[in-house]
């Protein structure tokens, strides 16, 4: 089952189950998909259903920062309980040790890589699996 279908059950699963809370988050989620397909003018697969719900879950982190910054909790903890309704549908994130193994390995064969070639490389291995900045953050830690 696509992930825009599973997005479709849960909607029907919290409707039933009177979760609003569940429920407002999972539209939310599927309005996002359904605009990008409009614009795209076909359904999306996957790969790119996943990449849109990364963004959301970035999107989501960086509110969530503000949020607490500024002193609204609420609104940081609402934002929050959509970030793990998001991530229920994302691939499952590598640990430090298995991003750091990745980083060694392509360092390995690429020794005389610069910064913005191992990114990528390493980028490239981790497949949504890791964040960007965290990466980055490795890669110049090990360097």
């Amino acid at each position: 089952m696509s992930i825009r279908n599973q997005i479709q059950s849960q909607i029907i699963t919290s409707m039933k189950s009177h979760d609003q809370k569940r429920l407002d988050a999972f539209r939310f989620l599927f309005s996002q998909i359904r605009y990008r397909e409009i614009d795209a003018k076909r359904e999306l697969t996957d790969e790119e259903t996943v990449k849109l719900l990364q963004g959301e879950a970035k999107k989501r982190r960086e509110v969530i920062t503000a949020y607490k910054q500024g002193g609204r909790q609420d609104l940081a903890d609402k934002e929050q309980y959509e970030l793990s309704v998001i991530e229920e549908f994302l691939p499952k994130q590598l640990t430090d040790e298995e991003i750091k193994a990745i980083i060694t390995e392509v360092k390995a064969a690429n020794s005389n890589g610069d910064f913005g070639a191992l990114m990528k490389t390493v980028m490239v291995k981790v497949a949504g699996r890791a964040e960007g900045a965290k990466v980055a953050g490795m890669i110049k830690q090990k360097g």
